[in-house]
């Protein structure tokens, strides 16, 4: 039961770094805020800007397969 434990403290440091949100001008200026993932931006995004940047819904997002999620944030300026 060790690897449950462990990815539920993973999954519960992940929901407290996924609190914070940034508006879309912020992640994209260097130096990045502190703590943020430059591979994971969207998910500092709010709901809304992730709608309007993405063109869909995170639960979408979430179902593309890993490569077209990096195309993806490619294509919108989100991926270095």
């Amino acid at each position: 039961m060790t690897g449950f434990t462990d990815l539920t403290l993973v999954q519960d440091a992940l929901a407290q770094l996924m609190k914070n949100q940034y508006p879309l001008e912020e992640l994209l200026r260097s130096p990045l805020p502190e703590g943020v993932d430059p591979q994971r931006l969207e998910v500092y995004l709010s709901d809304q800007d992730f709608q309007t940047i993405l063109e869909m819904k995170r639960d979408e997002y979430a179902s593309l397969p890993d490569w077209k999620q990096i195309d993806l944030k490619k294509s919108k300026g989100l991926l270095c």
